[in-house]
C-alpha cells in the first residue's frame, strides 16, 4: 500500500479508495468514534468525485448503557449530510469461553457477511495504530505468520469483501482533522478500561515503547506488511502444489496429505481454512490432530475442534464441519401441500407435479435407532445405518438426513433412496420427490449420494 505522502484527508484517502477493486457499493462502518468519523468525513467530502454510492452502516450492539445515544448521533451525523444510513441490532452471546469483545466482533461480521451483495465492499476504519496492536497481541499469543500479518487491507467476505483504507494513517491523524473541521466524536469509556489487553497497550506499553524506540507503530507495521506479502507467498505456493488437497471445500483427501512432511501438512490446513475465511486453528492444535491422522488405530477418532469448527476424520477423508448449523431433522407430520419446510440448515422437501393429497401416515423424521428399509418388495429390509455407511455419510452428519416414513415404514433416505412403495406411488401420479438442503454440505452429500458408484443391488447385498 502508498505511504502515506502528509497528513489526512480527502484527496490522499480518494487514491487509496480509487485503488480497490471496482464495487457497486461502498458500506461504511459508523460506531461514531473518530476513526469512522473520520473515514466516513472524508468520503463525503470526495463524493462529487465517487463513482461508488457510500452507505453508513451502524451496528447497535447494545452493550454500553449509552448505546441508544451512539445510535442518534450516528443517524443525525448522516442525516445533516445527506448520507444514506441504517442500523442493524445485534444480540451478542458470549458463550463457550469466547470473551464478550470477541463473540461482538464475530456477530458483527456475520452481519456485514448477510449485508452485502455482490460486488459490495465493507469499509472499516482500522489504522496503524490497530495494525500495530494486532500484531503485538498476536505475537503474545504466539502466532505464526498469518498472525503477524495482522490485520488484511482487503478481504473476501460472504458476497462482497471487507477494506481498511486507513490502515497508512495513525490514530492522531484522523483526529487532526476532525479537529481541523470542527467535527465531533463520541468517546467510548470502555477504551479507560485497561482490563482489555488493546486499553492496556495503547494507554501504558505503547507509549514507554515510544521512548525507547521511537516511530514503534511505523516498525510494527511494517513488519506487518512484510509478513502478509510472506504469508501470500506460501499460500500461492502451497494453492499450486497441492491443489488436489484443496480443491473441495469441505473434505480433503487423508492418503496424500499423509505423504507430505508435517510443515507442509501444516501449511496445507491452514491455507484450506484461510481460503474459507474460517478462525485459524492454533498451531499447537494443528500439531495434535495431524500426530492423530498419524497413528493407526488413534486415527479412527481424530479430531478437533476450534470457535464453531470440527475436523474429523472419517476414511479416507478429513471432513470440515460448521458445528452451528450442523442440527438433526426434526419429526414432523406431512398432511398437506407440496412442500414441507424442515427448518435451518436442512431446507426442504417438495414433491414435482400436479398437486396430489398426501398419503395418510407420512411424517418426516431423522434415522430412528434400529430403523430399517425395504427396498423392494419382497425383498429384505436394511438398517438405515448400513446404508449410511455404505453411501460415505458421516456419523455425525446421519441425524440431519430427513428419512420419510410411511407409517412405521421408512420409504425415502435423503431424496437418493426410494423404497419400491414410494416409487410406485410417485410414477402413478406422475411426481418428483427431492430434498433441497440449504446448508453446502449437505448439498455436496446429496449430490454425492446421487452419483454414488455404491448402486441399489450393491447397497441391497
Amino acid at each position: 500500500m502508498k505511504k502515506p505522502d502528509g497528513s489526512f484527508g480527502s484527496g490522499p484517502l480518494q487514491t487509496v479508495i480509487d485503488r480497490l477493486p471496482r464495487t457497486r457499493k461502498f458500506w461504511v462502518g459508523f460506531s461514531g468514534g473518530a476513526d469512522s468519523t473520520a473515514l466516513l468525513l472524508a468520503l463525503q467530502r470526495s463524493r462529487n468525485h465517487l463513482t461508488t454510492p457510500i452507505h453508513a452502516i451502524h451496528f447497535h450492539h447494545g452493550l454500553n448503557p449509552g448505546a441508544d445515544s451512539w445510535l442518534v448521533h450516528c443517524r443525525d451525523f448522516c442525516r445533516t449530510r445527506d448520507i444514506p444510513f441504517s442500523s442493524r441490532n445485534l444480540k451478542i452471546q458470549p458463550s463457550g469461553g469466547i470473551s464478550t469483545e470477541e463473540e461482538s466482533r464475530n456477530c458483527r461480521y456475520q452481519a456485514v457477511a448477510d449485508l452485502l451483495g455482490c460486488d459490495e465492499t465493507y469499509l472499516t476504519a482500522h489504522h496503524a495504530d490497530d495494525q500495530a496492536e494486532t500484531l503485538f497481541l498476536n505475537l503474545m499469543r504466539g502466532s505464526g505468520i498469518e498472525g503477524l500479518a495482522g490485520i488484511p487491507a482487503l478481504r473476501k467476505l460472504g458476497n462482497g469483501r471487507v477494506a481498511r483504507p486507513l490502515l497508512q494513517w495513525r490514530r492522531a491523524e484522523l483526529e487532526t482533522y476532525l479537529l481541523r473541521h470542527g467535527v465531533t466524536w463520541m468517546e467510548d469509556p470502555s477504551n479507560l478500561d485497561e482490563s482489555f489487553d488493546r486499553n492496556f497497550l495503547r494507554n501504558n506499553l505503547f507509549p514507554t515503547l515510544e521512548t525507547r524506540w521511537p516511530g514503534v507503530v511505523k516498525r510494527l507495521t511494517r513488519s506487518a506488511r512484510i509478513a502478509r506479502l510472506t504469508s501470500e507467498a506460501l499460500a500461492e505456493f502451497v494453492n499450486s502444489s497441492c491443489s488436489d488437497l484443496l480443491a473441495n471445500n469441505h473434505k480433503m483427501p487423508l492418503a496424500p496429505l499423509l505423504q507430505l512432511e508435517q510443515p507442509m501438512q501444516v501449511l496445507v490446513f491452514r491455507q484450506w481454512l484461510r481460503r474459507q475465511e474460517i478462525p485459524a486453528l492454533p498451531e499447537v492444535r494443528i500439531h495434535e490432530f495431524l500426530d492423530q491422522l498419524a497413528g493407526s488405530r488413534a486415527s479412527s477418532r481424530a479430531e478437533v475442534r476450534w470457535s464453531q469448527w470440527q475436523l474429523k476424520l472419517y476414511h479416507p477423508f478429513i471432513w470440515l464441519q460448521d458445528l452451528s448449523i450442523l442440527t438433526n431433522c426434526a419429526r414432523q407430520l406431512w398432511t398437506g401441500g407440496m412442500k414441507l419446510e424442515l427448518g435451518a440448515s436442512l431446507g426442504y422437501l417438495q414433491l414435482h407435479g400436479s398437486p396430489v393429497c398426501i398419503p395418510q401416515g407420512w411424517q418426516v423424521d431423522s434415522r430412528r435407532s434400529g430403523g430399517k428399509i425395504r427396498l423392494r418388495t419382497g425383498g429384505s429390509r436394511q438398517t438405515l445405518k448400513e446404508l449410511f455407511r455404505k453411501l460415505g455419510i458421516p456419523p455425525w452428519m446421519r441425524l440431519s438426513i430427513p428419512v420419510l416414513y410411511w407409517g412405521e415404514e421408512a420409504v425415502a433416505i435423503g431424496d437418493w433412496i426410494i423404497a419400491d412403495r414410494l416409487k410406485s406411488w410417485l410414477d402413478s401420479n406422475g411426481l418428483e420427490y427431492r430434498w433441497c438442503p440449504e446448508d453446502s454440505l449437505l448439498g455436496e452429500l446429496r449430490s454425492a449420494c446421487h452419483t454414488s458408484t455404491v448402486d441399489p443391488p450393491k447397497l441391497l447385498g
